[in-house]
């Protein structure tokens, strides 16, 4: 019997790794299995564990923040960034209690993020910047609007529970703003894909030991998210509601907005990593945020190669 390697793959339990969700409970709930390895999901609850897990070689990969993937690989892990897992998804709310009627409300306030490298960091500085407010960490004295790293899952209950109500709100990934929604501890502003059209969120990173040790493994993974990408893309329906409410724990009837009514999207050509939507986030946060110090050539870091073939293979239009 061959002894096939596993892939340990870390995530959240959000919408922009339902990829991931959907694809390993296809392989659970049908007589189909890969062939080349053996697909190990490991959820986490926050993006610290997941970038500690990968230092520490705990997992082999994950989906993780593009801004993240790159800041690790800045400082030295070797991985390659495979594909991105989805393109927009972020909700930017403000807490219910707060009395903010426009932009310039959130002077003074705390605004929570889900990590420091990330997306909706990202976009949430460049709406505050648009009303002329700076934003950034507590130790930055000059800034207008606090920035909070907290886990996605605590931010609407940390919101809510703020007696002295200094948290204004939070950008963070589905389903946790539209849960906040519901229970109306927020209310939503916009989405991030209305500040960047198609902007890229998670991506798919994995050891480079891995892939040159195990390459047929890597390519069969990666067409299983890709089939499993149009799979989603195909079946807006009744179905997919099921395994997405398996996966993310949450409500049936919270989840189906999001999924069918939102600008969240799977769809395959635009899960090929694109480096000029990677330089803009690296530009953005070299620049005006000036958090992102060690700049890479994002050239280093990808690897398209097994997802174009994939693509290719199945007759799918890259956009890139």
């Amino acid at each position: 019997m061959i002894d096939l390697p596993h892939i340990r793959i870390g995530h959240l339990k959000i919408c922009d790794h339902l990829i991931l969700g959907v694809a390993h409970l296809h392989l659970e709930q049908q007589p189909r299995t890969l062939s080349r390895s053996i697909l190990e999901p490991v959820v986490m609850n926050a993006w610290q564990p997941v970038s500690e897990s990968l230092l520490n070689q705990v997992i082999d990969g994950a989906f993780i923040p593009a801004p993240l993937a790159m800041d690790l690989f800045a400082s030295g892990l070797d991985i390659r960034l495979l594909m991105f897992t989805h393109r927009n998804g972020s909700v930017i709310l403000k807490s219910k209690s707060s009395d903010i009627k426009t932009l310039s409300g959130f002077k003074g306030k705390i605004v929570l993020v889900p990590a420091e490298f990330s997306i909706q960091n990202m976009l949430l500085h460049r709406l505050l910047s648009s009303a002329g407010l700076s934003f950034g960490a507590h130790d930055q004295k000059t800034v207008d609007v606090v920035r909070e790293i907290v886990p996605s899952y605590l931010m609407a209950d940390m919101g809510a529970a703020d007696s002295d109500q200094d948290i204004a709100g939070f950008a963070v990934e589905e389903p946790f703003g539209r849960a906040a929604e519901k229970k109306g501890l927020a209310r939503r502003i916009c989405t991030t894909g209305s500040l960047w059209k198609n902007h890229p969120g998670s991506v798919f990173v994995l050891k480079r030991s891995f892939i040159e040790k195990y390459p047929e493994a890597v390519k069969e993974i990666i067409s299983l998210f890709v089939r499993t990408a149009g799979w989603i893309e195909e079946n807006k329906n009744e179905a997919l509601l099921s395994l997405a409410q398996f996966f993310l724990g949450q409500d049936r009837e919270m989840i189906r907005p999001i999924l069918f009514k939102t600008d969240l999207t799977y769809d395959i050509p635009l899960l090929v990593p694109d480096p000029d939507a990677l330089n803009i986030i690296q530009e953005y946060m070299s620049g005006a945020m000036g958090i992102m110090t060690a700049g890479i050539d994002v050239n280093h870091l990808i690897d398209r190669s097994f997802i174009l073939e994939t693509v290719s293979e199945n007759h799918i239009e890259n956009t890139n």
